[in-house]
């Protein structure tokens, strides 16, 4: 780091010039960025001054810029039945951290269960030090089902959205934010405002700094839904915006070109469930308007959702196995002809009981489930932008952590 630019940084907090006494500020912010974030949250407790630094999204940035930030991937996921006594023993390395930062082993019989029905956590995998993790949900709450997670990097944001309600089984307006940059960052979630309208297996992404789009998906009577709104971040606050040309269900969205459009990908309607349409919407905020891109998806019996991953820079990915057969890459564009969107086909380097793929940090990843010990156990393989087909063993997922994700997200912090 430059000393303007730490300095820079450090008038940017009181008393930042006593971060490390005797150091010059510039020499102390270098020292303080290279702490490994597992060790954060003890760190701001140990003045004011650490906890301001700390807490700001520019820390996670200047993080990001030195190479020392830490790459999390975050799954909803469900979670695995009580351990029987004889795996107990295994299960025990498992933690989560609760609302006030400490570690706690989970008693998945202490927590409240539905019958017949999953329970859905929230789990992160460390890129930078292979670890997996649980992350608690406050107390006599549970996540909802099937709720997308997304992530606002800038903000240092990861949100869940939508979803079931764990009891009704009813779809839910419900946000909840879970803060990387701010005061209790890392521990604590909160209520976000609403949607305007219930919905869940609907199309979800973050578009730019501030914004996170959503569209389609299901109402409480299972009709698929052409509404769409938007979140603003900063604002906390939802706004709709106009409805696509036709309801899509179980949808699959994504930023899409550098001036960032938001992409809802296949879907079916009421009358069509479980055939999956070829087309696109695509959502341009510069013009408050959809267009539409035809045979884009030509899986009709194969959902989008844990097959495609994508974003504005590199296209959109869709993962195949053995039934889905197509040309290695096709190029189509809109019937506006502004946005152009690139499919790449890639072949699945194994097959398991549970296949999902998706992004982690630009890399394309896939975990495959089902590998190991009655199929408690998973595998995650991962293929690069340079190298794309050619998959690399990531590390083996551990018992608890390899049930198949239903939506997933990624954060440097």
């Amino acid at each position: 780091m430059s000393k303007k630019k730490a300095v820079a940084i450090a008038k940017a907090f009181q008393n930042c010039h006593d971060l490390i006494p005797g150091l010059p500020s510039e020499l102390a912010i270098e020292c303080l960025v290279r702490v490994p974030y597992q060790f954060q949250s003890a760190m701001k407790s140990v003045c004011r001054s650490w906890r301001s630094l700390l807490s700001d999204s520019s820390f996670i940035r200047e993080r990001r810029r030195c190479g020392k930030a830490e790459l999390l991937l975050c799954l909803v996921q469900p979670l695995t039945p009580p351990p029987t006594p004889a795996s107990k023993a295994v299960e025990e390395s498992q933690t989560f951290v609760d609302e006030e930062g400490e570690k706690k082993l989970e008693d998945e019989s202490q927590q409240p269960r539905v019958s017949g029905t999953p329970r859905f956590g929230l789990s992160v995998y460390n890129a930078a030090m292979s670890t997996w993790n649980h992350v608690a949900f406050p107390e006599q709450q549970q996540i909802p089902l099937f709720c997308e997670c997304v992530v606002i990097q800038d903000a240092g944001k990861i949100l869940l959205i939508g979803g079931w309600d764990p009891e009704t089984l009813q779809p839910v307006k419900d946000v909840y934010v879970l803060e990387f940059a701010g005061e209790g960052s890392g521990r604590r979630w909160r209520r976000g405002a609403p949607m305007n309208e219930s919905r869940s297996f609907f199309a979800c992404a973050s578009i730019g700094s501030t914004k996170v789009y959503v569209a389609g998906g299901h109402d409480d009577q299972k009709n698929a839904l052409r509404s769409a709104e938007v979140y603003d971040v900063e604002k906390d606050e939802w706004s709709m915006i106009p409805p696509m040309t036709e309801g899509r269900d179980e949808c699959q969205g994504f930023a899409v070109g550098t001036d960032l459009g938001f992409c809802v990908l296949s879907g079916y309607g009421t009358e069509s469930q479980g055939r999956f349409q070829s087309d696109a919407e695509i959502y341009d905020p510069a013009t408050n308007s959809w267009s539409k891109m035809e045979d884009i998806w030509r899986f009709p019996d194969t959902s989008p959702r844990g097959r495609t991953a994508g974003d504005c820079s590199s296209g959109l990915r869709c993962f195949t196995d053995g039934e889905l057969q197509s040309e290695r890459k096709s190029e189509t564009k809109d019937d506006s002809r502004k946005w152009n969107l690139e499919l790449e086909m890639i072949q699945f380097p194994m097959t398991g009981s549970s296949i999902f793929a998706g992004s982690l940090g630009g890399d394309a990843v896939v975990m495959i489930g089902g590998r190991t010990e009655s199929e408690g156990k998973g595998v995650m393989m991962k293929t690069t932008e340079k190298d794309i087909g050619k998959w690399s063993h990531v590390q083996d997922i551990p018992s608890g952590f390899s049930t198949l994700p239903f939506s997933h997200a990624s954060i440097y912090v």
